[in-house]
Formats: C-alpha cells, structure tokens, sequence
C-alpha cells in the first residue's frame, strides 16, 4: 500500500506539473479557501493524511459558462498517510485565470499526528510552496513574474464527535520594489475552525461546522456552514460567509450538492452566489461563479464526509 501510495503522488505531480506549465496562468492562493469544506488540506496543513488513505480532488471553476475564453480557475489536491496513520503527506497545485491579482502555485503539506484517547488524534502540520504571481513594478517600469513563497501552519484535531483546527495557511509571501514598497503582499489569515457529525437517523447525518478568520486591519470574518449526508451516497450543503478572508474581502452564500458515484468516485457541483477572493466581481453583470469536483480514493476503507 506504501508503495502504491507513493507511486499515486509521484504520477499525480508529473500530470499536474505538465498541465499547469502548459498555460498562462493567473491565480492566487486565496482562491483555495473557498473549497475548504470539501478540501479541508486548502486552509489547514495538519488535515494532510486525515483521511488516512489516499485521496485525489480536482476542482474546476468557471464564470459565465456561455461565453467562450470565460475566466476559469483549476486546482488539484492530494493526500494520504504513512507510517501506520503518523504522517500525513499533501500536494496541491493551482492555475487561476479568474481576476486581475493572479498567480500559479505549487504546495506541498506534512502534518505529524497523535493518537489520543477514544480514538481521536491531534495532528500538527506545515506547508511550503511557492506562487508564480504577474507584478508590476513601477520603479522600473516593468511587468514580470515573481516567485513568491508561501509558509502555513495549522494544528487539527479529529474524532468521531468533535473536529476542529487553528491555522495560519498564508505566513508568508511578499514582494517589495527597489525603495522597500510592498507591491504584493497576501492577505495572512488566521482561522479557527470547528463541527462536529450530528446522527439524526439511521442513515442521515448533520453537518455544522463555523470559521472564524481574522486578517489584520479587517473586520473580523466568519462562515456558517452546515452540511447533510443521506445513506453515505447523497450530500448537501449550504454556506454564509461574511468578510471572507480573500484578496478582496466578499459576503456570498455557498450551495453544494455531492454525490458519491461509487465507492472510489465522488462527484461535487458547488455554486457560489459571489465570485470569492476576485477583485474585479462587482464589475459584471453575472457574479455568480460555477464549480465541479471530482474525487478519487482507490485505497479507501471506510466511508468518509
């Protein structure tokens, strides 16, 4: 299983590699958080092998689905653990051409985890990577791509009543011109965030779960979400978020329909009411943004939400 994990990531990077330095890309990081509740791993590095089994997720975005060369934003995610559960191992790639600030990235997580009483476990994470971001410099008068890293932390616990984690997915990540003036900076959210699985009946299970995120010099932001499963085959949920924590703080509601294919496949639609972390949004007459996910987990052993 070890070896087949680590061949899973090493095809899935090649791939991922491939198809993301074959286009222009535009992106930012912030693009991620909006996916959270389906990929956990995109505001918090300790959720990387939570799941224990490997999985794969891809995201596709797009706004106005009718016309042609339309802003479109794709994101990959993978993860798994090693060493009997301890380690958890995360990947995830991005190439946005959704705003005007943009960029392209590669992350990559590993999160330490602790067994705890009845079951529950603790896990530590961090993450590294870098952003390809299009800036322009007025001191010389010139546009160019800049390598930006990116440092995230977070803390995650889990157990089969109660889940929750603090993390800072964004420490670094600045760029300054030749006289010390920042022209790019991200946004360093801090978020807090818990739910717990609620059983109602015999086959339904709720969802709640809320964020708490703080960026400095903003007004605090949060997310209410709640989330149901029907017979582990049917999900849904819905979102409110206020000032959430992108390049351009946005309020929007969030609906998503799940539905598990088969036992290794798992299928999203998740619409968004507001184009989040886009800086331009308001400026169209459809702020409504469309996403797709799909999941693959060829080693999983138990249903997981």
């Amino acid at each position: 299983m070890r070896i087949g994990f680590f061949t899973s990531v090493a095809s899935f990077l090649i791939v991922s590699l491939l198809v993301l330095s074959g286009q222009r890309a535009y992106a930012q990081k912030e693009v991620l958080y909006s996916q959270y509740l389906l990929n956990p791993l995109s505001i918090n590095p300790a959720y990387a092998g939570s799941r224990e089994s490997f999985h794969l997720t891809a995201f596709l975005r797009r706004k106005w689905i009718s016309v042609r060369y339309a802003p479109v934003t794709q994101s990959v995610s993978a993860d798994g653990a090693i060493a009997h559960g301890r380690i958890g191992l995360g990947f995830q790639a991005l190439n946005d051409r959704m705003g005007v600030y943009t960029a392209q990235g590669v992350y990559g997580s590993a999160a330490y985890r602790f067994n705890l009483p009845a079951l529950a476990k603790l896990s530590i994470g961090f993450q590294g990577g870098v952003s390809i971001i299009p800036l322009y410099d007025a001191t010389t008068a010139t546009s160019i791509n800049r390598a930006v890293a990116s440092l995230g932390v977070g803390i995650y616990y889990q157990s089969d009543r109660f889940f929750g984690g603090i993390s800072a997915p964004e420490l670094s990540g600045q760029v300054t011109d030749l006289t010390g003036r920042y022209i790019y900076k991200s946004v360093r959210p801090i978020m807090v965030q818990a739910g717990m699985p609620i059983e109602v009946a015999e086959n339904a299970v709720l969802i709640p779960s809320v964020l708490i995120s703080k960026i400095a010099d903003r007004p605090l932001g949060f997310d209410i979400n709640l989330r149901a499963w029907f017979n582990e085959q049917v999900g849904l949920g819905l979102s409110y978020r206020q000032n959430s924590p992108g390049l351009i703080s946005t309020n929007y509601v969030q609906a998503i329909a799940e539905y598990q294919l088969t036992k290794t496949i798992r299928l999203a639609y998740i619409f968004n009411s507001q184009t989040p972390e886009s800086p331009n949004a308001m400026q169209y007459d459809q702020k409504s943004v469309h996403e797709i996910m799909l999941r693959f987990a060829p080693n999983v052993l138990t249903f997981k939400y």
